[in-house]
């Protein structure tokens, strides 16, 4: 009998001539699938020699396996897949991978080197061990439950508020304990075998009771069983206060407590733990009151989608928002909050947080700690209560923009939703198949109380990867001379130009009381040679010039929108070329490929002496000088359409939508470039300027003769912005 086995072991050897990563990862390139492992599912061949209850014990990385097999090859992993080769280890010794650590799980799985790099492994990529260090160590009390692999396992059964836990969580409880050689406890970080069983791919849960708001979703369950979001019942899980905005809750950073509550009050269950700390609280920026109105407090949760959690977030586990006062500590999330896709919500949370000073609650002037460190149930009330308003995000919060009824034709740019399906179809797309059932009581006649912000999945397919949804070039929804206006593919950036490339043009000049490229028409500017989104004035050239470049910024890789508004970093999700002041004016410039391009040959140089980024001050005052020229001249046009600050035009009357002439229509539209596309004067300053020049020179007289009057006593950034001739 031994002599058969021998000669089956010689067998299963020889076909198991490599060895490495198994060809179950689900990360990295492929790989050689290791050998079958004869009668796998009985015992196996490492079992011959070696008992598995090692797997059957909890480990930070492998987790629980429930199989006492070992489960063998045929199913995801075996034991060759992480411990290496048994050919360098039968009969002798030693086998590869005796411990494998994070590094080796990293050979197959992408996600593996995230998980180290992330808050989960304390930011540490370099433990690919995952222990968690001595100084780190909750061995004790409750805090063990969510601060170790070991202590989550053992104790996933308790679940709930903070009073639940603490009723159930028994001090004695058992958590499994290792020791290293100096005696020390060995605990793992929140790591693989947290929320997987590596062995089989499979999600752990939570306690099976655990179903926040009766979400179908089990990464939801997952998650939140620490990271507190809703109770079984909807109820938030907060400080434990009840709460209630207003209108201008996130201007004026006004919060409430027990005393204040309105009728539009929310009452919150107290999180299991860090209840106090509003960076913490997932509701403080993942929660949008349905019974406010014109706020937007949250990002709104798709409970009932497979991965709610990973829809923005991935394996690398770090949003810092609770380090904004550190800008190298900006991640992507932190970055889009504070967007205009955000409507700023992140800053209007902020600022009132900033409002409540946790430690002058008494009226003694106790210095306030940073926000990064402020606990206090009135900070956390105040974060819930912040959000998007008109004045921060008009965009989002102005309609109910998921009442399909109501503003179907607007959900392709207002929604995440109805962009998420325009984009998968453009040709097909039906506004009566935008699904918003994640909404609170949401309806397609009446909408929700709540309004969705162009979320991460709206761009992105995978929020990991950073996969795009957008693929190609883009077709506009309207026209120019009965023919399609397709833009140029310009990669990444096609996903901005599907919305950028506004509504309409003025092919004809619009009838309308709104520009008839909407608002914020960047990319209908920067190519206005397919566009013609402004009105056009008959006979005139508004070809670009011979060295207009800015529509071939990165044209072979990210594209203009993204190599200007991201500098060329995917990861830079602000999205902001300058920076600005509370007054709105131009302070500094973001974007390195500026200064980079503009050196002088055409217009003045943006690069100063030293060419440091962030010292060129030159730059910031020509831009500046730039935008409020451009801006001057939108009000001096205005201005002599309505017979305004003693200016008069051609008709000794008001000029708008219903006069009949092209020319009076067309002066109308263009008089809003300024406004509704605020860009324009860097996007295509000589497109822009030629649009506003001829109106102005329309309107004086009813004619063009390429001259208009000399403004610069009453408009002069206007004057010296526009110029004494026509820009050519």
């Amino acid at each position: 009998m031994r002599k058969q086995w021998l000669i089956l072991l010689m067998a299963v050897v020889a076909s198991a001539s490599l060895w490495g990563c198994g060809s179950s990862g689900s990360g990295g390139s492929e790989v050689t699938a290791p050998a079958e492992v004869i009668d796998a599912d009985n015992a196996g061949n490492c079992t011959i020699c070696h008992t598995l209850e090692v797997h059957a014990e909890i480990n930070g990385i492998a987790g629980v396996n429930p199989d006492m097999n070992g489960l063998g090859s045929a199913i995801t992993h075996d034991c060759e897949d992480c411990h290496g080769g048994g050919q360098f280890h039968h009969g002798e010794g030693p086998i590869p991978y005796p411990s494998p650590d994070g590094a080796r799980c990293a050979a197959c799985h992408d996600e593996a080197t995230l998980i180290m790099a992330s808050k989960h492994n304390l930011g540490d990529p370099t433990n690919t061990s995952m222990i968690i260090p001595d100084t780190e160590h909750y061995v004790e009390g409750v805090c063990i439950r969510c601060h170790s692999a070991e202590g989550f396992m053992a104790l996933k059964g308790i679940v709930g508020d903070q009073a639940t836990i603490e009723a159930a969580f028994d001090a004695a409880t058992n958590v499994p304990e290792s020791f290293d050689a100096d005696g020390n406890i060995i605990l793992h970080n929140m790591v693989c075998g947290t929320c997987h069983n590596p062995l089989t791919k499979e999600m752990n849960t939570a306690s099976e009771d655990w179903t926040p708001n009766n979400s179908a979703s089990a990464q939801l369950a997952l998650c939140t069983s620490c990271h507190n979001y809703k109770m079984n019942d909807g109820t938030i899980m907060a400080s434990g206060d009840d709460y209630t905005v207003s209108t201008d809750a996130g201007v004026d950073g006004e919060y409430f407590t027990d005393d204040d509550v309105l009728s539009a009050g929310i009452t919150t269950a107290m999180a299991g733990h860090h209840e106090n700390a509003w960076y913490r609280l997932i509701a403080s920026t993942h929660f949008d009151n349905p019974s406010s109105e014109g706020v937007i407090e949250g990002y709104v949760i798709r409970e009932n989608g497979e991965t709610p959690c990973f829809d923005c977030h991935g394996h690398e586990l770090i949003t810092n928002t609770g380090e904004l006062d550190d800008p190298e500590a900006l991640t992507i999330h932190t970055q889009w909050a504070q967007s205009g896709h955000a409507g700023k919500l992140l800053e209007n949370v902020v600022a009132a947080v900033e409002a409540v000073d946790c430690n002058d609650l008494d009226g003694m002037g106790t210095a306030s700690t940073s926000i990064s460190h402020g606990r206090c149930n009135e900070q956390a009330s105040a974060a819930l209560a912040a959000g998007v308003t008109d004045a921060t995000g008009i965009g989002w919060s102005h309609y109910n923009w998921d009442s399909t009824d109501a503003r179907g034709d607007c959900q392709m740019c207002h929604t995440s939703t109805g962009f998420m399906n325009y984009v998968a179809d453009p040709a097909g797309y039906d506004v009566a198949d935008n699904d918003f059932s994640h909404l609170d009581g949401w309806n397609a006649v009446d909408g929700s109380g709540q309004n969705e912000l162009l979320y991460c999945w709206g761009c992105h397919s995978n929020a990991e990867t950073g996969d795009l949804r957008v693929a190609g070039a883009v077709t506009a929804t309207y026209t120019y001379n009965d023919a399609a206006v397709v833009f140029p593919d310009v990669g990444s950036s096609n996903t901005c130009v599907v919305c950028h490339s506004g509504r309409g043009n003025n092919e004809v000049a619009s009838e309308s009381s709104r520009f008839a490229g909407h608002h914020a028409p960047a990319a209908a500017d920067l190519f206005s040679e397919y566009s013609h989104v402004a009105y056009e004035y008959p006979g005139l050239d508004y070809t670009n010039v011979s060295f207009f470049a800015h529509d071939s910024i990165a044209a072979d890789s990210a594209g203009p929108c993204v190599a200007c508004h991201m500098n060329g970093d995917a990861a830079d999700h602000s999205f902001d070329v300058v920076a600005k002041d509370d007054a709105g004016v131009i302070i500094g410039l973001n974007a390195s490929v500026c200064v980079e391009c503009h050196t002088g040959a055409h217009g003045a140089a943006l690069v100063s002496e030293d060419g440091e980024l962030g010292t060129v001050a030159d730059a910031v005052a020509l831009l500046e000088e730039e935008s409020a020229g451009y801006q001057e001249a939108g009000v001096l046009l205005t201005d002599l359409l309505n017979l305004t600050n003693g200016q008069s035009n051609y008709t000794a009357a008001v000029i708008d939508e219903f006069n009949t002439a092209d020319g009076d229509r067309g002066a109308f539209q263009n008089a809003k470039l300024p406004s509704d596309e605020p860009g324009g004067y860097a996007h295509n300053r000589y497109y822009v300027k030629r649009a506003l020049y001829d109106a102005i020179d329309w309107v004086e007289d009813g004619e063009i003769d390429g001259t208009i009057a000399d403004y610069s006593s009453d408009y002069p950034e206007a004057a010296n912005w526009l110029g004494a001739s026509r820009p050519n």
